[in-house]
């Protein structure tokens, strides 16, 4: 049977045998400084004396603490280079995604059993993003088809193909022509898209005007209000597809498209990563199909 000195306190004896002082020690470590001088006290008796001496202002190691340090030093490096390429492996398997609900659930999950079936080594962690999602966040990649929120602009971005935006309502709403305006009694929008409409009127070369505006916390509310008949929405086509398909939503003024509107923004820390790349070059394909 192994009798091993307390491991827990090799770390403590290590920074403090490069740094020669325990506060310096404890600050590269984040504990107190009382924590490790009582690391250091219990592993020197364990060991049988003293493992540090005094030196002017700071410490400097007895023979014994040195033989330690020979010992302590490569095996601590070895162990932290292991950890690292361990965890890399593991993390390369996956792939952080940062996608609105609406797009997640009504385009980009009914399409994942494709992407699983060609790489099943690969497991996506979808997280919702907000209207805005701060450049420093922990996540690899955003997909969006609203140009990127102002956050992400200096972020890589992967054009991945077209979006195509359009007014969309049930198939009896009241969306009319009166004197080069259409007009509909309700607008339906969301919180962070309001200068939506005005874009889509720039875009399109259509004027609009409602009577009333109404504001959903999500999208996809404001298109399940669209399908209810209780106002127009405009949607990304890929959004309303489906609904479209079946009848349950119109597009009476059709879409216009934007070029590479459809994009990912890519995060310094997966620039590199294999999977990553793989979940691009899927994207961009069934993207480019129309899908």
């Amino acid at each position: 049977m192994r009798r091993l000195p307390p491991l827990s306190a090799l770390p403590a004896f290590e920074a403090t045998a490069r740094l020669g002082s325990v506060t310096a020690a404890a600050a590269e470590l984040g504990r107190t400084h009382g924590a490790v001088s009582k690391q250091i006290h219990h592993l020197s008796d364990d060991l049988g004396g003293a493992l540090f001496e005094k030196s002017g202002n700071g410490l400097r190691l007895t023979p014994r603490g040195e033989r330690l340090r020979r010992t302590v030093t490569p095996m601590l490096d070895d162990l932290s280079a292991l950890a690292e390429t361990l965890r890399a492996e593991q993390d390369a398997r996956y792939v952080d995604l940062r996608v609105s609900a609406t797009l997640a659930s009504r385009w980009l999950i009914p399409r994942l059993p494709d992407f699983y079936a060609r790489h099943p080594e690969i497991e996506l962690r979808l997280r919702m993003s907000g209207p805005q999602t701060p450049q420093d966040s922990d996540f690899d990649l955003l997909i969006s088809y609203d140009r990127l929120r102002g956050a992400m602009r200096e972020v890589d971005q992967r054009p991945l193909g077209l979006a195509q935006y359009g007014v969309v309502c049930a198939p009896d709403y009241p969306l009319l022509r009166q004197g080069g305006v259409w007009r509909a009694p309700v607008r339906l929008t969301q919180p962070n898209a309001l200068q939506s409409w005005e874009e889509w009127m720039q875009l399109s070369g259509h004027a609009l005007s409602s009577e009333r505006e109404e504001i959903h916390a999500h999208h996809f509310l404001a298109l399940g209000a669209a399908v209810a008949g209780l106002g127009i929405a405009l949607a990304e086509r890929r959004l309303v597809d489906e609904d479209l398909a079946a009848g349950r939503l119109v597009a009476p003024l059709g879409f216009v498209a934007v070029a590479d509107g459809f994009r990912a923004a890519v995060m310094p820390r997966a620039q590199a990563r294999r999977a990553v790349g793989l979940f691009l070059d899927w994207l961009g394909e069934i993207a480019g199909q129309g899908g």
